[in-house]
């Protein structure tokens, strides 16, 4: 089985969220993907992407989305299970 690593970067402006997060999926690196908004200030709003991808995947992510010039920091680590075997980001789960 694949190890899955997330990953997590903002950007400034929904519409440069939302082309990045275009690109990753274009480009087949993201098994998931979300898109919050986690702070606005002087009109402008920063977006928190934060994506699903195979370990094998995550560097070249990572390098698209250095690329892309837009994005801040990038936080990459490894999804982890509870003792349920859910991953730790899945709302809800049972």
């Amino acid at each position: 089985m694949a190890e899955f690593i997330e990953v997590r970067t903002t950007v400034e402006g929904h519409e440069k969220a939302a082309a990045l997060a275009h690109e990753i999926l274009g480009a087949g690196l993201a098994t998931s993907i979300d898109i919050d908004e986690v702070s606005s200030s002087a009109g402008t709003a920063r977006w928190q992407l934060t994506l699903i991808t195979t370990g094998v995947q995550a560097p070249e992510m990572e390098e698209l989305i250095r690329a892309s010039g837009d994005a801040g920091p990038i936080d990459s680590r490894p999804v982890t299970h509870d003792i349920d075997s859910y991953p730790d980001w899945l709302p809800d789960h049972p």
